[in-house]
């Protein structure tokens, strides 16, 4: 009878199919010398993929042609109840999580759904995530993940009973089988909001290997392939930030870094960048970067802002780290046109690579305690996307 329902309500969703042929990608790996600036309305969440952008439209996802602007394919719900809250992308797949429970597998070429399953949950925010094939969500206590093309559970593990409502916050996959798994726990009690884990889980079996508490699961970043950086569970412990190794016996802490202020604004390829206000005035505001090595902590490069600039939150890819440098703005700016540069840094050395001027950005209007940042949200299949953190005004894509 419940397979039955679901199939009527799949029957309503609203299915538009590829239109014309797929979008080919601007090039493999990410951009060298970005010249070719796009700019296109967005205001959602959205992710690059393969010539496309991926965006939430509110009761389902959109995939548009980042060449013509034009929408490549629609998938929405028309059933009551259905709120898409996240999804993931991957190459091949995206998975759509809806506040009622049930998640949702489309095929990224098509738009056509490929499954669809009921998870028992109160309603509210559902997130998910795709790593290694696996499409993996919260239950009610448990984590679970499923098979992005076909749907099939995969694995379940239990959470603590302390933790008997979990929200996922992300999934790292790790080598020799191991996901390590960020979660919010208590998400729906003001009892215990600050009572976060991170989990380590055989992603063959489901098995729980280990867990660790964890202060906050937002700021917990993948560095390499086997070493996270988190803050200390205490903010009291010294060093106050550190570098886990993880495997499937367990974290070790091997070094930790020289730094007091925890705003990560890059992370990967062996390298985590962190953001400091020279004045030591607000997290709100980057000045200056500190880059530093995942593998032994130590301090590698330092760059600082000119006067009157700041940076926003980048992402590394290909051994390059791309950032926006911008002006310092307040909420008297929103309104305003200004301009603003993208750099592509040499991630290892913070040596110089590409600087970019971008067209002028029109500041979006912010809510009082907020700054305004253009942020370097994507890289992938040779294109960056740069958009307001608040996901608010333009969209602007570049490319070699």
């Amino acid at each position: 009878m419940l397979s039955w329902l679901l199939d009527r309500y799949a029957e309503r969703d609203l299915v538009t199919g590829a239109q014309g042929p797929f979008p080919a990608a601007f090039a493999v790996g990410s951009p060298v010398t970005p010249e070719h600036v796009m700019r296109r309305s967005a205001g959602v969440d959205m992710a690059l993929m393969h010539g496309m952008s991926v965006e939430w439209t509110g009761s389902g996802v959109k995939a548009v042609n980042l060449r013509t602007g034009k929408e490549y394919w629609r998938y929405e719900r028309r059933d009551l109840g259905g709120t898409m809250w996240s999804f993931a992308v991957s190459a091949r797949t995206v998975v759509a999580g809806f506040d009622d429970g049930k998640l949702v597998g489309i095929d990224l070429r098509t738009g056509k759904p490929l499954w669809h399953e009921r998870i028992l949950h109160n309603d509210g925010f559902r997130s998910v995530s795709l790593t290694g094939g696996q499409a993996v969500t919260e239950a009610p206590g448990a984590v679970r993940a499923f098979d992005e093309r076909d749907g099939r559970s995969l694995w379940t593990v239990k959470t603590p009973g302390t933790c008997p409502d979990v929200l996922v916050y992300n999934v790292y996959s790790l080598p020799d089988r191991v996901s390590a798994v960020p979660v919010m726990c208590n998400v729906s009690s003001v009892v215990g909001d600050d009572y976060n884990l991170l989990l380590g889980v055989d992603n063959r079996t489901g098995e729980l290997l280990w867990q660790r508490r964890t202060p906050d699961p937002s700021e917990v970043v993948r560095g390499d392939d086997h070493t996270l950086v988190a803050p200390a569970p205490d903010p009291d412990d010294q060093p106050y930030v550190r570098l886990l190794d993880m495997n499937r016996e367990g974290v070790t802490s091997h070094a930790g870094l020289a730094t007091d202020w925890w705003n990560p604004v890059g992370a990967g390829d062996g390298t985590v960048l962190v953001g400091i206000d020279a004045e030591g005035g607000t997290e709100d505001r980057v000045t200056v970067l500190h880059a530093f090595d995942t593998t032994d902590g130590r301090l590698t490069w330092r760059l600082r802002a000119p006067s009157g600039r700041e940076f926003g939150s980048g992402e590394i890819a290909d051994g390059r780290f791309y950032v926006v440098r911008q002006p310092l703005l307040t909420e008297a700016d929103a309104g305003h046109r200004i301009h603003a540069d993208l750099l592509v840094l040499d991630a290892d050395t913070g040596r110089l690579l590409h600087t970019l001027r971008l067209p002028a950005m029109t500041v979006p209007d912010e809510s009082d305690d907020y700054f305004a940042k253009l942020d370097v949200g994507d890289v992938a299949d040779g294109a960056i996307g740069i958009s307001w953190r608040d996901d608010r005004g333009d969209l602007l894509i570049v490319t070699d």
